[in-house]
């Protein structure tokens, strides 16, 4: 009978690598497993914030000041220039006087009787 020439204990790399398997299995699969996840969450972490930034970029929301910084004609918003403007606008409100309405002017509302003065010296005296 012929045996194969093969010498003994000698292993291919497919023996070794199969028996470091089952040796360490934390090495060869555990490992792999948490470090793709771990490069997966930072990885879907830029990608996300790329995707708001571009959101952000085409829904900007200007306020007054940034309108103003862009605007050609700007002017910084102060607010005592602004009372002091409006004052002047509201100049011909000044110019008014108090006016007695008369009875007639608002229908269905009952007054008082006046009482002369000489009822309230009457009454006076009585009390």
């Amino acid at each position: 009978m012929v045996f194969a020439n093969k010498s003994y204990g000698v292993a291919t790399p497919a023996d070794r690598f199969a028996r470091a398997t089952k040796k360490h299995p934390v090495l060869f699969f555990g490992l792999p497993f948490l470090l793709t996840v771990v490069v997966g969450s930072f990885a879907l972490s830029e990608l996300t914030a790329t995707k708001y930034n571009v959101h952000d970029n085409r829904t900007k929301a200007v306020s007054k000041e940034e309108a103003l910084k862009m605007s050609k004609s700007r002017r910084r918003l102060n607010l005592q220039e602004e009372y002091w403007r409006l004052q002047a606008e509201e100049g011909d409100d000044d110019d008014w006087e108090i006016k007695r309405v008369g009875s007639e002017a608002a229908p269905g509302v009952t007054t008082s009787p006046v009482v002369n003065s000489a009822e309230k010296t009457s009454a006076k005296d009585k009390s």
